[in-house]
């Protein structure tokens, strides 16, 4: 094996000090700064991302831009799906809950949020925010029960027409299954928030 030679070991000290000039000068890698957004700011923003009851699932994330003028203009807001729960066939309502988790400023700075939904701007089905600031379908119930109504009592004139008073019975009874066919049976309502949907949320303490 051959010795290293004199300038070899020059060579090797003066690389060895270069890059420990190197690393002394290289600037440091900074954590991006933080942020403290106020309780009870209002934001509007704009979904990013396309939500739905019958797609989505809990757990999925989203993201949000603020559209609002002034400091967080065009900053966007991340969060998940944190509850989907499906109406029944008769009546109530499906409601999807979202949760908010952060924001990112263009600048780079972040903060983690709470926030609830207050408003949907021009939801496309009738969607709207409950008290507890769930997302809620516009729901079935007193409709429904008015078409199986409406089913028997159909059911009932025609089987009175056509079989007297036994005849009516049975009317009834086929004509509200015609009512529960075309809207009881028709399966549980969907929400759709779509992407560019436009929503005011207000951040809460966390």
């Amino acid at each position: 094996m051959t010795k290293p030679t004199r300038i070899d070991r020059v060579a090797a000290t003066w690389a060895a000090i270069a890059l420990l000039f190197i690393g002394l000068k290289a600037p440091a890698v900074n954590p991006p700064a933080k942020v403290t957004i106020p309780e009870y700011t209002a934001l509007r923003i704009r979904m990013d991302d396309t939500l739905t009851t019958q797609d989505s699932e809990v757990g999925d994330p989203f993201s949000a831009t603020v559209m609002d003028q002034g400091e967080y203009q065009s900053a966007r807001v991340y969060g998940h799906i944190s509850d989907i729960d499906q109406s029944g066939r008769l009546r109530g309502h499906t409601s999807m809950v979202l949760k908010f988790d952060r924001i990112v400023l263009p600048d780079g700075r972040r903060a983690p949020i709470a926030a609830e939904i207050v408003r949907l701007y021009h939801p496309p089905s009738g969607e709207f925010v409950d008290v507890e600031g769930a997302i809620e379908s516009s729901g079935r119930g007193k409709k429904t029960f008015e078409h199986t109504g409406i089913g028997a009592g159909a059911g009932a004139l025609l089987g009175g027409i056509f079989g007297g008073g036994k005849g009516a019975g049975l009317g009834s009874i086929f004509g509200g299954l015609a009512g529960l066919g075309t809207t009881a049976f028709s399966g549980p309502q969907d929400i759709k928030i779509d992407r560019g949907m436009e929503m005011l949320i207000r951040t809460v303490p966390r």
